[in-house]
């Protein structure tokens, strides 16, 4: 290896740990919390991960003081991209079914390439039919 190169190997090694924590940043605050508030009860999404080739993955929170959220996420949720490609649920790691505060994280399949966005639905709680939240893919 070529002297001049090897006295640079700490700066490059800094220069490329810069940059992967700038692209891991990027993709972790690039998605948006959206909620939906109905019949007493409020469900907050935020995206975990949303790369092509990679598990959807969605931070769920649940909270109420009217109703027992004690749906099977697994079961009442739907994951669709722009080109219509559905994805099936995978893993729901969170509280378990019941009381009034649930939260986790919800895993679809691997998305596929070019999803445009991503739309996750969340059939029945609290007697709504769908709340829907949507976000753009890169």
């Amino acid at each position: 290896m070529n002297i001049t190169l090897k006295k640079h190997i700490p700066e490059i090694l800094v220069a490329l740990a810069i940059v992967m924590t700038t692209l891991w940043t990027v993709n972790a605050v690039a998605f948006e919390r959206q909620s939906s508030r109905g019949n007493g009860v409020r469900v907050d999404v935020q995206p975990v991960q949303l790369l092509p080739g990679k598990p959807a993955k969605f931070k769920i929170k649940m909270n109420t003081h009217s109703v027992e959220l004690n749906q099977n996420l697994l079961n009442i949720s739907t994951l669709k991209d722009a080109r219509g490609r559905e994805y099936r649920t995978e893993k729901w790691d969170g509280t378990e079914p019941g009381g009034h505060h649930r939260s986790g994280v919800l895993s679809f399949a691997e998305l596929a390439a070019n999803p445009g966005v991503v739309t996750l639905v969340i059939r029945d709680i609290a007697d709504v039919p769908a709340r829907t939240f949507t976000w753009p893919v890169k």
